[in-house]
């Protein structure tokens, strides 16, 4: 594992599309450069590398589109997760799963194991998950009398999910994007003060691009594996439509030998029947001629 440059962050904003990566992105780096959108639509399409200097360090933030919502392995998610290994040069200090509060679903928690599928189990030593919406949460449940401090939400979780924040060493954060200055500052620095935190823990390393190809290789391990697979079953399907199809050819064989046979006795019969007829046709002449003789 490399080292930290002392005064450098290097974070991954991931999550499915809506849930304010992009805003959480300006918060962080105090400006509006991400492009944000009030729909489900996203408006980023590719990973997209921005910097800031804040607090006396440099930021280098990488907000990363939908495309890591889709389970299925294509070459847009394999090309965008290589180029999100490249922008953050030796490899991200921080991996910042953003969730809506009150909305942490099993699906969010598949959005990062989709992530760690092409990144490697090791990727969850590197992540941060960030509660996005804190404000809502704060009126909802204070309009309802309720408490709203994070205790009870994280109490609320599901098991599944709270195992998930164990693997993740319990690393998470609540975040309003609607504060402004002094209050949104504060926010940003107890989020660095966690990020340099996981990075001692971690001994002053971060992902670094040998971990990238380590699990690169695992993964195409897994595809070779997952293809032979597929080939079996290709051709366990092939075999059965072949006899699928040999079976129908006999059938169509047997019901048209059965027809010419049925065809061929018809042409018999009515040869017969004309042969009949023939005599009988014939014994009449012969009966008249016989009477004109006298």
């Amino acid at each position: 594992m490399a080292e930290a440059p002392e005064n450098e962050l290097r974070m991954v904003l991931i999550g499915k599309t809506g849930n304010g990566k992009s805003k959480t992105g300006n918060t962080i780096l105090g400006q509006k450069i991400f492009p944000f959108g009030s729909g489900a639509m996203s408006l980023t399409t590719t990973c997209q590398l921005r910097n800031a200097h804040r607090f006396g360090k440099k930021i280098s933030l990488v907000d990363t589109p939908g495309v890591f919502d889709n389970r299925n392995d294509n070459e847009n998610v394999q090309q965008e997760i290589k180029k999100c290994i490249w922008l953050t040069c030796e490899g991200p200090h921080a991996i910042i799963l953003c969730v809506p509060i009150g909305r942490f679903t099993n699906e969010d928690v598949e959005t990062v194991n989709h992530f760690c599928s092409h990144f490697g189990e090791n990727l969850t030593k590197y992540v941060i998950v960030l509660f996005t919406r804190f404000d809502d949460w704060k009126r909802d449940r204070t309009e309802n009398s309720l408490d709203p401090g994070m205790e009870g939400f994280i109490d609320s979780l599901t098991p599944p999910l709270r195992e998930f924040l164990s693997k993740c060493g319990n690393r998470f954060i609540e975040f309003d994007n609607t504060l402004k200055e002094t209050s949104a500052d504060s926010q940003v620095q107890r989020l660095l003060g966690m990020v340099e935190k996981m990075v001692r823990e971690n001994g002053g390393s971060h992902y670094t691009n040998e971990d990238y190809q380590k699990a690169e290789l695992e993964l195409q391990k897994q595809i070779q594996e997952n293809k032979k697979e597929k080939e079996k079953e290709i051709l366990r399907m092939q075999q059965e439509m072949r006899k699928e199809i040999d079976d129908d050819l006999r059938k169509q064989y047997k019901e048209r030998e059965q027809k010419l046979m049925q065809e061929i006795q018809n042409i018999r019969d009515e040869t017969k029947k004309q042969n009949w007829l023939q005599g009988v046709l014939n014994a009449g002449i012969s009966f008249v001629r016989s009477i004109f003789r006298f």
